[in-house]
């Protein structure tokens, strides 16, 4: 008696044991596909490792196997990864009580500031009082005002680099970062502070992809940034032009009583937000043109006869560049050039948190999101679609160029384009200069006038002073190759080498 109900109870938990293989199999099977998970072999740690330590390549390998859409585990949450125009698009929309950004927030709080008590001040500082002086001082119709003389300091900053051995990071970025910072911080910036930007701003993927970090040359770096900041708000004078922003800034910081601790993080996220994006850009954007010599001849020589078109010479546009002026049919392929850059060096862009569930949108179908789960945006996949944008993997020169030239941005209409808050699907994270407008507005970028001047100035300079060659070469060649792409990219790609180059003198002024 007592062995057949040890037997019955045996059967019975082998029954029930198998049933709840049988539905966890089924279930398991059933999420996979809406969307497709990446396997694991690790219990909630999943695709951590993959994830923190080489983001992009992660990314990329992922997209590859499983479609622009896909489901990762790392460290026990679900991150879903958007990679179609219309499921981007939609996550934008979404309701920010149903798909917070907060987590993204925090994340670029914690590269700037390790006091997590100040993280709400610093948001409020952003939103509430920064953004509407960058609404007002950098629309289309104020921005000119901001740049009188930008192209004058990017041209003395520039002449040094003349020489057989420059660093192409070093002689673009540093000329543009003192020509664009001064125009934040005032009259009392030193350029001197490049070299501590340069440090923290090498260590912006591993702290934002939260890895274990040690580096006490960044965190002294960034200490002595917000301290120059500091510095630079409370001495500035809203009266005073040479202060542009800062005075701004100054005067807001004291009317609300906000303190420098959070004052100065938030300055610095805004400016990190505009530099980061565009120091890779035109690190890429002169990479691709000398691993391409017809395109590269073609872009200088058109950049020679614009010059001369609006301007007569060299010495009168460095004196009259402004935005409204370099946004001409005459630099269209000039525009075409930085907007297909800006294609291909965007990665990933925005992480949000699901506060309910709900369904995502993505063209006829949807995608499950379940309370806790996380969106990731990935414009990349969208923006690299060969049905869209045809050798989409390809640097072309010419990709962005209208037979009637209506704007920098109106050639990204109806096309899947994720940068300056253009094109049919906009994207604007929020606490970047790409700041989302949310409710009744359309996302812009708030900084993309600014932007897309800086990027033409320096272009325009940089082709007309030099003739540039990568070393050893004594001239270009389509057999060189630009350095590899890092795996540890965020946001945009980031290079894994620099690269020197030759800047022989092409103009004597």
């Amino acid at each position: 008696m007592t062995s057949y109900t040890l037997s019955t109870a045996q059967v019975s938990a082998m029954l029930l044991g198998l049933g709840l293989m049988f539905i966890t199999h089924v279930m398991h099977k059933k999420e996979s596909t809406h969307p497709p998970k990446v396997p694991s072999l690790l219990p909630w740690l999943g695709s951590v490792f993959g994830f923190a330590f080489t983001p992009s390549k992660f990314l990329a390998l992922c997209h590859a196997r499983f479609g622009p859409v896909f489901k990762v585990l790392v460290g026990g949450h679900n991150i879903i990864v958007v990679g179609t125009a219309d499921s981007i698009h939609n996550a934008l929309f979404t309701d920010h009580r149903v798909l917070s950004a907060r987590v993204e927030h925090y994340d670029h709080f914690r590269a700037v500031c390790d006091d997590t008590s100040l993280y709400p001040l610093i948001h409020d500082t952003i939103n509430l009082r920064l953004f509407p002086i960058l609404d007002r001082r950098l629309s289309k119709r104020s921005v000119d005002d901001l740049t009188a003389g930008f192209a004058e300091t990017l041209f003395q900053r520039l002449k040094p680099y003349q020489g057989d051995r420059a660093s192409l990071k070093r002689s673009l970025t540093e000329p543009v970062y003192v020509a664009v910072t001064a125009i934040f911080l005032g009259s009392k910036f030193s350029a001197d502070s490049y070299e501590d930007w340069l440090t923290f701003w090498d260590t912006l993927p591993i702290r934002l992809c939260r890895r274990p970090f040690w580096s006490y040359p960044s965190t002294r770096a960034r200490g002595r940034l917000l301290h120059h900041i500091t510095t630079c708000i409370q001495a500035a004078n809203p009266n005073n032009d040479d202060d542009k922003l800062a005075g701004d800034f100054s005067q807001v910081i004291r009317e609300h009583n906000i303190p420098f601790e959070a004052a100065s993080p938030g300055v610095a996220l805004v400016m990190l937000a505009l530099h980061t994006n565009l120091f890779n850009n035109v690190f890429w954007l002169l990479s691709w043109l000398m691993a391409d010599p017809p395109s590269f001849t073609t872009l200088r020589d058109d950049i020679d006869r614009a010059v001369r078109a609006e301007f007569g010479n060299l010495q009168t546009f460095i004196a009259e560049a402004s935005p409204r002026r370099l946004d001409s049919p005459a630099f269209a392929l000039l525009n075409s050039a930085i907007l297909e850059t800006t294609r291909l060096t965007t990665v990933q862009n925005g992480l949000r948190l699901a506060e309910s569930d709900f369904q995502l949108k993505d063209g006829a179908g949807a995608i499950p999101v379940r309370k806790g789960e996380y969106v990731m945006l990935y414009p990349r996949a969208a923006q690299q679609n060969s049905a869209s944008y045809p050798d989409g993997h390809k640097f072309v020169l010419d990709r962005f160029v209208q037979s009637h030239y209506q704007g920098e941005l109106a050639a990204t209409s109806g096309k899947p384009y994720f940068a300056f808050g253009a094109g049919k699907h906009l994207v604007s994270p929020p606490i970047h200069a790409c700041q989302a407008v949310r409710h009744k507005h359309t996302p812009q970028c708030k900084g993309k006038f600014l932007a897309m001047f800086e990027m033409k100035v320096l272009i325009i300079l940089y082709l007309s002073l030099f003739d540039v060659t990568p070393v050893p070469l004594e001239s270009l060649s389509s057999e060189w190759k630009p350095p590899p792409i890092s795996a540890q990219s965020i946001g945009t790609i980031h290079p894994d080498d620099d690269v020197l180059v030759r800047l022989r003198p092409r103009t004597n002024l």
